[in-house]
């Protein structure tokens, strides 16, 4: 199955090689969980902050299904 990857801020920097500025497509399999694509990218564990699939609040636990689209988002800061 087929899902899409956003990562914005610093986690940009995981992105495949080839990949469009803030996403990537990804082929997998039907038991992928966010947590297997953050290990996939080699994200560090304490890096995602906020998570959205779909645009609804998910968990590092959540399976996911094709066509879904994953945005990821480092701890930010402002003032």
């Amino acid at each position: 199955m087929d899902i899409e990857v956003k990562l914005f801020a610093t986690l940009r920097d995981y992105l495949p090689k080839g990949s469009s500025r803030f996403s990537c497509k990804m082929e997998v399999d039907g038991h992928t969980r966010v947590q297997d694509i953050l290990e996939r990218l080699k994200i560090p564990e304490d890096m995602p902050k906020i998570i959205l699939i779909n645009g609804i609040h998910g968990k590092k636990e959540q399976l996911l299904k094709d066509g879904d689209v994953v945005s990821i988002f480092p701890p930010v800061a402002g003032g």
